[in-house]
């Protein structure tokens, strides 16, 4: 199965989040750091798996994977 990656804009538009609470969250809420660095005018990438595991152990806490969250 071929790696599905999502970017800054997506991310934001889904947690209604500016991109800077992104960062933020990675420090603070163990958000993924991306895969792919955005700059001058690109868009930083996050694989969609990262994205996902992070969000169920929002919802599920630490639990997750000790039942193998994937």
């Amino acid at each position: 199965m071929q790696e599905q990656y999502v970017g800054t804009s997506e991310l934001c538009e889904r947690y209604g989040r500016h991109r800077n609470t992104l960062q933020r969250w990675q420090v603070t809420k163990g958000f993924p750091k991306p895969v792919i660095q955005g700059g001058h005018g690109a868009e930083s990438r996050w694989r969609e798996s990262d994205i996902k595991r992070w969000e169920d152990k929002q919802v599920f806490g630490e639990a997750i994977d000790k039942i193998g969250g994937d």
